[in-house]
């Protein structure tokens, strides 16, 4: 649904008494309430289930040990909250890489000088302004890196730009910021505001839902018994 950032201001406010029909916002109102959207936005940006959209990127290795990924990094590109699957290309068959944490690579991975063209984890620290990847083995130079990861909600720069949002998340966006704006308008506001909490709950969860993910889970080691409610257990 296509939308302004000065549509979504307005609404928010008009929720919370702070204008009323077709009155308009002063220019310093509208200027805290593009602040405020986009602390919101930010703020979101850190919740895997209000990202909404993957992107898929490739990069060429070098044979380095550690590749910076974010604006001006060896990986020019927005820096990922987090990464969600990695594979390299070899022809034209793909290999899965298994992510680790920082902490699993740094405890459990004695050797981190090996290379190979094909490696077969990434680890990735979530640093800024720029985040870091390592792969063990270090893959060698020329070797192709995809990455499928969340990014960052971007911040709206101007009021009236349009922008489309996907279902729901107009409805959601101005109950919330409705509820954030309500503390620099004083009692009678925070009260309008309190009203609002449920809708802005019930809005944010459906789309939470909207993109949720469910993943397998592995339950046992490898060299563990497996079997289900059904067939029973075995070694």
């Amino acid at each position: 649904m296509s939308t302004t950032a000065l549509d979504l201001i307005t609404g928010a406010a008009k929720l919370i008494g702070v204008t009323f029909k077709s009155e308009q916002l002063s220019a310093d109102e509208a200027a805290d309430g593009l602040v405020a959207l986009n602390d919101m936005l930010d703020s979101w940006s850190n919740d895997n289930l209000l990202t909404y959209a993957y992107f898929l990127e490739n990069f060429t290795l070098t044979g380095a040990t550690s590749y910076t990924i974010g604006t001006g990094g060896n990986f020019n590109t927005t820096r990922p909250i987090n990464i969600a699957t990695a594979v390299v290309r070899s022809g034209s068959i793909d290999y899965p890489l298994e992510i680790m944490t920082p902490e699993q690579y740094q405890t459990e991975i004695a050797l981190k000088s090996i290379t190979s063209p094909i490696p077969q984890y990434l680890t990735y620290s979530n640093d800024y302004p720029l985040g870091i990847i390592k792969l063990y083995p270090v893959a060698t130079a020329g070797t192709v890196l995809y990455l499928q990861s969340n990014k960052p909600l971007s911040n709206l720069s101007s009021l009236v730009t349009v922008f489309d949002l996907p279902p729901g998340w107009k409805r959601a966006v101005k109950y919330n910021l409705a509820i954030d704006l309500a503390p620099q308008y004083g009692p009678e506001a925070i009260q309008a505001a309190s009203a609002l909490v449920r809708s802005a709950q019930q809005s944010l969860g459906a789309i939470k839902r909207a993109t949720s993910i469910n993943n397998a889970m592995p339950l046992l080691p490898s060299n563990a018994r497996a079997g289900n409610i059904f067939s029973g257990w075995y070694a």
